[in-house]
């Protein structure tokens, strides 16, 4: 299992520019980073390359992390994840291929499109609105920081300086928020 406080740590020595941290981090979280890649693009040669993305940029920005309190294994999740959907969103819709066959004659195949059909787009819709009313049932400040959390990958510390609160008080909201966010989720509707 992986420890929270040794990803911070070594993440506290990449900023230094420490090699040996660097391929120290890369052996502890490669493997979680290719499964959060892996599930968001179906593609394990895909996924290694986002992850190879987010390794490159992080020693290329290592200088110009911040504290090092405010990088974790959840901000290394987040961007992962986040460069992971990036790459999904690039690639083409349908996929022609134009050849010519030994007799001479023309032909075109048009390969599966990797972008979801009608049914998933509208399951995805539908989930949306669910989501969407259950986070209105949270409260504003809980839900504030459960949507910076994850659209912005604060952590609990970065986010108790943001929102002006006490830790314990931002990781009690966070924390309740998402399980209530699961079981309106699990109800199907809010």
């Amino acid at each position: 299992m992986i420890q929270a406080q040794e990803v911070e740590a070594l993440l506290a020595r990449v900023a230094m520019g420490d090699r040996v941290a660097f391929k120290s981090l890369y052996d502890l979280t490669a493997g979680l980073l290719l499964a959060t890649a892996n599930r968001v693009l179906q593609d394990r040669s895909l996924a290694e390359d986002v992850v190879q993305d987010v390794f490159a940029g992080l020693w290329h920005k290592a200088a110009d992390m911040n504290a090092p309190v405010a990088r974790s294994l959840g901000w290394l999740c987040v961007i992962t994840r986040n460069r992971a959907i990036d790459h999904a969103r690039k690639r083409p819709a349908d996929v022609s291929m134009h050849g010519v066959t030994s007799d001479g004659d023309d032909y075109t195949h048009d390969a599966p499109s990797d972008s979801p059909d009608v049914f998933e787009q509208l399951a995805m819709a539908q989930d949306d609105q669910c989501l969407q009313a259950c986070l209105k049932q949270l409260a504003p400040e809980p839900r504030q920081a459960v949507l910076l959390s994850y659209l912005e990958g604060l952590t609990h510390m970065e986010l108790a300086e943001r929102m002006q609160r006490p830790l314990g008080t931002v990781k009690a909201w966070t924390r309740r928020s998402l399980l209530a966010l699961r079981q309106c989720m699990a109800g199907g509707a809010a």
